[in-house]
């Protein structure tokens, strides 16, 4: 995302900056990503409802640790965010949905302007810097996240070949956030990816811990081949 989409003047966040927040466990959701939700707490139903009324935006926001203690009430979440985007709306018959929230923009989340049903707070959007695609140097770094990526992918579905995408005309913020939101770390690492402004240090971040990732799973890979050779022949 250029400097200008986050501007002041950028158009994302509807009048007045109020958005529903959709808080989550284990989920960091981040810009130009896809995230499918099964939506069924009422209050939660509702927000989708009245959310499609208007712009049909929801930002997403990880539950601070702790939340178990007062899920049913308004347990704390990190401020920063991602807004997205309802797509693919699948209304069930018992009330609940099915949705695609497609990423925007990182906000900071605010005043709480509203706590019932569920909570709306005032929202300031958070610009990343970095990330020139015409960059030969960058371009590569890109590919090579998307190798990694797709790898580790292959190696943790049983995928094959699917899981690799190279392809240069994807956007290298796509790339980086896309490989952050997929990463198997922690939560609390994948929040503070999210909280990195700079996708350049978000990037070199990222493919360091997908490296360090894939290494691991390799090796346990190779040992457990290893160990099953062994009882073969045993």
């Amino acid at each position: 995302m250029s400097g200008a989409e986050g501007s002041p003047e950028s158009r994302i966040l509807p009048a007045g900056n109020l958005v529903p927040v959709f808080p989550l466990p284990n989920v960091v959701f981040f810009p130009r990503t896809v995230l499918p939700l099964h939506v069924f707490e009422p209050r939660y139903r509702a927000m989708v409802r009245d959310a499609t009324q208007g712009a049909g935006l929801i930002a997403v926001s990880l539950l601070r640790p702790g939340w178990e203690e007062d899920y049913e009430g308004n347990p704390p979440f990190h401020s920063v965010a991602t807004v997205g985007r309802i797509e693919d709306l699948e209304p069930l018959p018992d009330g609940k949905f099915n949705l695609r929230l497609v990423g925007l923009v990182r906000v900071e989340l605010g005043e709480v302007v509203r706590d019932r049903p569920y909570r709306t707070v005032r929202a300031k959007e958070i610009p990343e810097a970095g990330g020139d695609d015409a960059s030969p140097a960058l371009r590569a770094a890109k590919l090579d996240l998307l190798a990694s990526h797709g790898c580790l992918v292959r190696e943790l579905t049983d995928r094959g070949g699917q899981g690799i995408v190279l392809d240069e005309r994807i956007p290298f913020d796509t790339a980086v956030n896309g490989a952050c939101a997929n990463l198997p770390v922690d939560p609390a690492v994948r929040q503070a990816l999210l909280e990195e402004s700079d996708l350049l240090r978000r990037h070199a971040k990222a493919a360091a811990m997908l490296n360090e990732v894939l290494e691991r799973v390799l090796r346990l890979k190779s040992l457990r081949g290893s160990d099953e050779g062994d009882n073969s022949v045993n």
